[in-house]
C-alpha cells in the first residue's frame, strides 16, 4: 500500500482560499465514519495555530494541547511563508521531522486529513517546496480553489504542478470568498472550464453561510463525493 493510502491532503491554489474550512468539515464527516485525525505540518501567524483550533472544534474535538506537537509540528509567529517565518526565529524546517510526525499520526488513525500551508509551491525552506515533500510522501490530494474571477489560471496551474510530480488528484472544490458572492454565470463557467480543461472531478461549490448548521448541510454532499472518489481510487489500485 502506498504511504498516502490513509490520507487526504487538502491543498490550496493560494492563501485564504478555504483550505482550513474544507479540512475541518472533512474531518467532521470522516469522524462519523472512522477514527480520523488532523495534521498541518507548518502553521504561521501564531504559536497556537488557529487552523488547528478551527478544525478540532468543527470536528467536535477538545483543544488537546498535548496533541498540538504531533498535529502541527512547526508553528511560527510571523504571518508569512514558512521559510521566512522560520528564519525570523532563527529556525529551519526539517522535512524529516514532518515525515516522522506524519507517520506517527497515520499509524494511529484510519484516515488522516492533512492541511497544506498557503499554495502548493510555497517554500518550507529555501531549498524545499511544499509540493515536493507532498510528492515524496505520495499523498492523494484534494485541491481547494476560489470560485470567482482569476481562479481558472491558478487552478489549472496547480493541477499541472501536481500531475507533473505524479501526485494523485482526487478533484477540486470551489469556495466562495468575500468577493465571490455575485456573478453566478462567471462562477458556473469557471467550474466547467476547470473540469474540462483540467480533466478532473469538480465536487462542487461552497457558499458562505452565517450559520454553522447551514454550512455543514451545504458541505455534506460535497464531502460524501470526496470520500467516494477517494474510495474509488483505492479500489482501482491508484493508491497502491
Amino acid at each position: 500500500m502506498a504511504e498516502g493510502a490513509k490520507t487526504i491532503f487538502v491543498a490550496g491554489t493560494g492563501t485564504g482560499v478555504g483550505k482550513t474550512y474544507v479540512s475541518g468539515q472533512l474531518l467532521r464527516l470522516a469522524r462519523q465514519r472512522c477514527n480520523a485525525g488532523y495534521q498541518k505540518w507548518v502553521s504561521t501567524g501564531g504559536e497556537v495555530a488557529e487552523d488547528w483550533r478551527f478544525c478540532r472544534e468543527t470536528a467536535g474535538l477538545s483543544l488537546d494541547m498535548d496533541a498540538l506537537e504531533r498535529e502541527v509540528p512547526y508553528r511560527f509567529s510571523y504571518p508569512a511563508s514558512p521559510h521566512l517565518a522560520a528564519e525570523r526565529e532563527g529556525r529551519v524546517v526539517d522535512p524529516q521531522v514532518i515525515v516522522d510526525r506524519y507517520h506517527e499520526m497515520a499509524a494511529v488513525h484510519d484516515l488522516l486529513v492533512v492541511e497544506g500551508a498557503g499554495g502548493l509551491l510555497v517554500p518550507l525552506r529555501r531549498d524545499l517546496l511544499l509540493i515536493d515533500l507532498l510528492a515524496k510522501l505520495a499523498l492523494p490530494t484534494l485541491l481547494v480553489a476560489k470560485s470567482g474571477l482569476g481562479t481558472i489560471n491558478h487552478t489549472l496551474l496547480s493541477l499541472e504542478a501536481l500531475r507533473s510530480r505524479k501526485v494523485l488528484v482526487l478533484g477540486v472544490v470551489f469556495s466562495d470568498g468575500g468577493d465571490d458572492a455575485g456573478d453566478e454565470e462567471l462562477i458556473i463557467d469557471n467550474m466547467r472550464v476547470v473540469a474540462e480543461s483540467g480533466k478532473c472531478q469538480v465536487f462542487g461549490r461552497l457558499r458562505r453561510h452565517r450559520a454553522m448548521a447551514s454550512a455543514q448541510e451545504d458541505f455534506t454532499p460535497i464531502g460524501a463525493a470526496i470520500f467516494d472518489a477517494y474510495e474509488k481510487s483505492f479500489r482501482s489500485g491508484e493508491l497502491f
